[in-house]
């Protein structure tokens, strides 16, 4: 399964998100150190989630990246995180 979609389950599962996006941008680290072709290494996540009501913006991406981890195990690189509740991503 292309790490995408696994990223899209997880998150599917982990979050019962009322939305989310999941950006695939290994591409623009072309050129960088240990770049390699068709490798999905490099992320852009959006969560809205009832789940992250009261907690901190650390505690979210801490709850994030403890869903990803077995993907950091594997060649998952980078994540840029965005995380919102539901009225914070309506006020955006």
């Amino acid at each position: 399964m292309k790490r995408k979609l696994k990223l899209e389950k997880i998150i599917m599962n982990y979050f019962k998100p009322y939305f989310f996006s999941v950006l695939d941008v290994s591409e623009q680290h072309r050129g960088h150190q240990n770049f390699r072709d068709n490798v999905e290494s490099h992320f852009e996540i959006i969560i809205v989630s009832e789940k992250f009501y009261n907690i901190s913006k650390i505690d979210r991406h801490r709850m994030v990246n403890e869903c990803l981890k077995e993907e950091y195990a594997s060649d998952l690189h980078s994540v840029i995180i965005r995380t919102h509740t539901i009225d914070e991503y309506e006020n955006i």
